[in-house]
């Protein structure tokens, strides 16, 4: 019973990210490449200034309206800090995998000062940041307060994604944590407190 639930589980996680991903690229304009065989590209901050900006609009697979959801459906909940963020292609659909220093763990086996990998959808190609619902992906050097869960699939090994694609994800900033777009007002946080972490 509990591998057919984690088989539909990814099957879910894996279309959300393929299907939704497909809605960023005109594949006229990319080349399909495989997994492993990637061109990564590390954008400077300046990037953002100069590069063109796609944002998708789209539906979530799994919505929450409030920390206490996540807290309940998180496989991990951590404080971390971003070593190295690269993007890349595959299948037609841009991806960023980040190397995120773990430097505190409130739920999960995972250990302070461990490097873990996160997932996400969107990133940077050819001159062009992708992002879905205005959120941007993960960048070296940014802190953030993350819920995660095991990521199963092709596109990388060993990683975790963010619950809720961009719900679980509180980026710190100048001593206040930034909300995602899009989220329900119950996700609406602006200090550490509001998680409710012990």
């Amino acid at each position: 019973m509990k591998n057919k639930k984690q088989i539909i589980l990814s099957t879910l996680a894996v279309g959300f990210l393929v299907g939704g991903g497909y809605l960023f690229l005109d594949s006229n304009k990319i080349e399909t490449s495989r997994a492993y065989d990637q061109a990564f590209h590390k954008p400077a901050k300046s990037d953002k200034q100069t590069i063109k900006k796609v944002d998708v609009p789209g539906d979530v697979v799994e919505s929450f309206d409030s920390t206490k959801e996540l807290n309940e459906s998180a496989e991990v909940i951590a404080e971390v800090e971003i070593d190295e963020s690269e993007s890349f292609q595959y299948e037609n659909v841009v991806f960023t995998l980040s190397n995120a220093k773990v430097k505190q763990v409130y739920k999960g086996h995972v250990d302070p000062e461990n490097v873990i990998k996160i997932l996400e959808t969107g990133g940077y190609k050819d001159g062009t940041e992708y992002t879905f619902e205005g959120n941007e992906v993960f960048e070296t050097g940014e802190k953030a307060y993350v819920y995660l869960e095991k990521y199963e699939g092709p596109v990388a090994e060993d990683a975790y994604v963010i619950k809720g694609v961009y719900q679980g994800k509180f980026i710190e900033e100048e001593g206040k944590l930034q909300s995602p777009n899009g989220v329900a007002e119950g996700l609406q946080i602006e200090s550490e407190s509001q998680l409710g972490l012990e």
